[in-house]
């Protein structure tokens, strides 16, 4: 197991604490949104590869979590959906609209700094950066994966 669990932000007299599991930090404008829904926070974040579901529902136990904010494959959080029917916590979507694809990092910090609250930046294996902005939660009800014979 490779992964570390930090503590990112803590509002005076937290209410709720959110489990974000994700190697990049929450952007400004994600903080605000889950405080303008859940009041004070306190936020966990779990960096790096966890092995299982049952392990962040572990973590999210000890932190006494109740929101899971899963940034994860699609098997990972099909069963924390599943669990989190069980153990009481709502599975949160942080929606991600691609706004551009670049070529250069110059080109990328260009468009994130025009909104640098609520964008951010993935390379992907063929060297392209695409630029994310953020633009809304929402909960994770079920993932559904439907096929047609080939």
């Amino acid at each position: 197991m490779s992964f570390r669990v930090v503590e990112i932000y803590n509002d005076p007299e937290p209410v709720t604490v959110v489990l974000w599991v994700s190697r990049h930090k929450p952007l400004p404008v994600q903080i605000q949104r889950l405080k303008e829904k859940l009041g004070n926070i306190r936020i966990i974040q779990v960096d790096g590869t966890v092995p299982n579901a049952e392990t962040v529902v572990e973590i999210a136990q000890k932190h006494n979590a109740k929101i899971i904010v899963p940034v994860l494959p699609l098997s990972f959080i099909a069963r924390l959906v599943e669990l989190s029917k069980r153990y009481g916590f709502t599975v949160l979507y942080a929606k991600m609209e691609a706004i551009a694809t670049v070529g250069t990092w110059e080109e990328a910090k260009r468009i994130i700094e025009e909104a640098p609250d609520r964008r951010t930046a993935t390379t992907y294996a063929d060297g392209t950066i695409k630029i994310h902005e953020f633009k809304g939660f929402e909960v994770i009800k079920a993932v559904q994966i439907v096929t047609e014979p080939w």
